[in-house]
């Protein structure tokens, strides 16, 4: 029998009836649209990773679609979305690196909603506030592959990584890469995750990498992706994404022109009702 995994996201949330004065301004911007837009970002952080959500164009397109925002409002949502960064209701930082909606008062809201749960495991690099001491329960790994931190003390945050021997890479194994990826953001860190993919995964060589860099190139052309939503090079390593690019998985998508998505059915929320009014829906 397997064991039982931990469990991640929150079944309710905490929403102040005195909003912030940012949030405030992003509705005095885009009306009850916006404050709804935000809410309904909310649910998807806490109730999916708990503490922050991946937020892609792939990942727009169906919350759009999931939330009656297809045609002219997908805009608005890319449009709220971008305010709610740019007023720094989501990290800014994080959102540029990290491709993730997040922030420290939901960081600091989850940690309060978890303080019972066995098991609580964090991303360093997402992380925006200090972890207290007393939570024994934190277990913060990092988002590279085979890193965890490790403690002496039991307590999360004063662990220790293990430094690890990489293979060596050809010359221009790395310069190759770079020079096709579609997006050039902190090399250093691309470098890093470039050697432990080599590292942890010995089904894959240079060339192979170097072909799946090639081939998200030519789907973030065809696909017209803004350059928000490209996966920063680390990002593109470090989570596995190369592995859909690979010669024999990759598939040439349509011209994004072409793509049609049709509404999807999702299931009841809190408020349903009123988010509908507010979003526009017809019931």
């Amino acid at each position: 029998m397997a064991g039982r995994q931990n469990k991640v996201g929150l079944d309710y949330f905490e929403l102040d009836c005195h909003m912030d004065e940012k949030v405030r301004l992003v509705q005095a911007e885009y009306g009850l649209k916006g404050f709804a837009v935000f809410v309904k970002l909310l649910q998807e952080i806490y109730g999916g990773y708990g503490y922050y959500c991946e937020w892609t164009q792939d990942r727009e397109l169906l919350f759009a679609s999931e939330n009656g925002l297809n045609g002219g409002s997908q805009q608005l949502l890319g449009d709220i979305v971008e305010a709610c960064i740019r007023r720094n209701i989501f990290s800014e930082r994080l959102f540029k690196e990290y491709g993730i909606l997040t922030s420290s008062g939901v960081q600091k809201q989850y940690l309060k909603a978890t303080v019972k749960r066995e098991v609580v495991e964090l991303k360093k690099e997402y992380l925006l506030i200090s972890v207290p001491v007393n939570r024994k329960n934190v277990v913060i790994n990092s988002i590279f592959s085979g890193i965890n931190d490790i403690s002496d003390t039991g307590n999360a945050q004063s662990r220790v990584e293990k430094s690890k021997v990489y293979p060596p890479i050809s010359p221009n194994g790395f310069n190759c890469f770079w020079e096709i990826y579609p997006k050039k953001v902190r090399i250093l860190k691309a470098e890093d995750a470039y050697r432990q993919v080599l590292f942890d995964d010995s089904s894959v060589d240079e060339e192979d990498l170097k072909d799946a860099a090639a081939n998200y190139a030519e789907s973030v052309r065809i696909l017209d992706t803004q350059e928000r939503y490209i996966l920063n090079p680390e990002n593109f390593l470090s989570r596995g994404a190369y592995t859909d690019y690979l010669p024999g998985n990759y598939k040439k998508p349509q011209s994004s022109k072409k793509v049609q998505f049709n509404q999807m059915m999702h299931g009841n929320y809190d408020y349903a009702a009123l988010e509908k009014q507010m979003l526009g829906v017809d019931q």
